[in-house]
């Protein structure tokens, strides 16, 4: 499996921080040009105690099993048990505060579970009185796991800009694929340090994810388009066009009306920074999915996080009526069109046009078995 082994984290300031530089491999594969070599210098630095970052976590964790660059080729799938078996990241678990609609930073009131959200422009929360925001203690929870919004971003450009330097030409199907599969590698670190999802036995936690990678990865995406900016496009290193848009479509055009739509949707029903962690975790936590071992605690995590969302839409968002069934309304439309991406991903492995002996792959297979 070409996995890449990226670090687990982008730090922007290095004043009083121990940093540990690490390389950023080269795209392996047909599409590299025959003279292609790594970026001089390129690195990102790794901080020892920070979180993991959404585009290199999973490789880099996994290549602490394997002793190589990402999982064998032969041996995806044990890799991927082995990794998640693990417990938490070696990265650590410091807390952190996530950020809010529009890149605004949250700061936590632990005391009276408090939230204030600082430079949006929906405008400043108060951290008491009517307009102040309240979180249950889940949410709490979620926030503390959450990926870095802005990481993210950077850690996405940096590896698409990374495969694509000193090439004449890639191709931009593989390349998105490849892409794909770094992401699920990091959706597999962020569930596992999860509450109630890190009490799980592999097994479960296996079957969980491959029900829900896509959902996850989609709504991710959207999440980033409507909070974060996130362009449909960007120019790569060798001047190459890669449409941002088909990784949220995971390659399938057609459905981009029911993606803009769902989105529109979440963006009319004001869904904040929480709403979509808490949605993420129902997606993740789905009691319907056959063959859980302990399904009692899967429906009991389930139960409380969508408590936890009903509570935190009526007490902070009273004019919007009925919010959290709103909410809840669009997850059939769009596990409807991240349908429609695994067929199409799992018809063009078939044809040969997809990259074999991936997580991604891996997932693809394991809803047919």
């Amino acid at each position: 499996m070409n996995a890449l082994s990226l670090p687990h984290t982008t730090i922007y300031s290095s004043d009083g921080i121990k940093q540990e530089l690490i390389q950023i491999p080269q795209l392996s594969s047909s599409t590299s040009s025959p003279d292609s070599s790594p970026v001089p210098g390129q690195s990102i630095a790794h901080h020892s105690t920070s979180h993991s970052s959404h585009f290199s976590a999973g490789s880099s964790a996994l290549s602490g099993h394997s002793g190589t660059l990402g999982p064998s080729a032969s041996g995806a799938h044990v890799e991927l048990v082995k990794w998640i078996g693990s417990g938490p990241s070696a990265s650590g678990q410091s807390a952190k505060q996530p950020n809010g609609p529009n890149g605004s930073s949250y700061l936590l009131d632990t005391g009276s579970s408090s939230l204030v959200s600082v430079g949006s422009t929906v405008g400043v929360l108060a951290l008491e009185g009517p307009g102040a925001v309240k979180i249950p203690p889940i949410l709490r929870d979620l926030q503390q796991t959450a990926p870095d919004d802005k990481e993210w971003q950077n850690q996405l450009f940096t590896l698409l800009n990374a495969q694509t330097h000193n090439q004449c030409e890639v191709d931009l199907f593989e390349l998105m694929c490849k892409v794909i599969d770094q992401s699920l590698f990091a959706q597999v670190d962020w569930a596992r340090n999860s509450i109630f999802f890190k009490d799980l036995k592999v097994d479960d936690q296996m079957k969980l994810l491959q029900n829900s990678w896509s959902d996850l990865l989609v709504l991710d995406h959207m999440h980033q388009r409507m909070h974060n900016g996130l362009p449909d496009e960007m120019t790569l290193a060798n001047g190459q066009k890669f449409d941002l848009l088909a990784l949220a479509l995971l390659g399938v055009p057609a459905v981009v009306d029911s993606l803009n739509e769902v989105q529109n949707k979440f963006a009319e029903l004001k869904l904040d920074s929480l709403e979509y962690l808490c949605v993420k975790f129902l997606l993740l936590l789905n009691p319907d999915v056959r063959g859980l071992s302990n399904y009692k605690l899967v429906r009991e995590a389930h139960d409380q996080t969508q408590q936890a969302l009903l509570d935190y839409t009526i007490t902070n968002y009273p004019q919007i009526p009925d919010k959290f069934n709103q909410l809840m309304g669009q997850l059939p439309q769009l596990r409807l069109l991240t349908m429609r991406g695994e067929e199409f991903l799992y018809f063009k492995h078939l044809g040969g046009s997809a990259p074999t002996q991936t997580l991604l792959m891996e997932m693809l297979h394991a809803k047919r078995k």
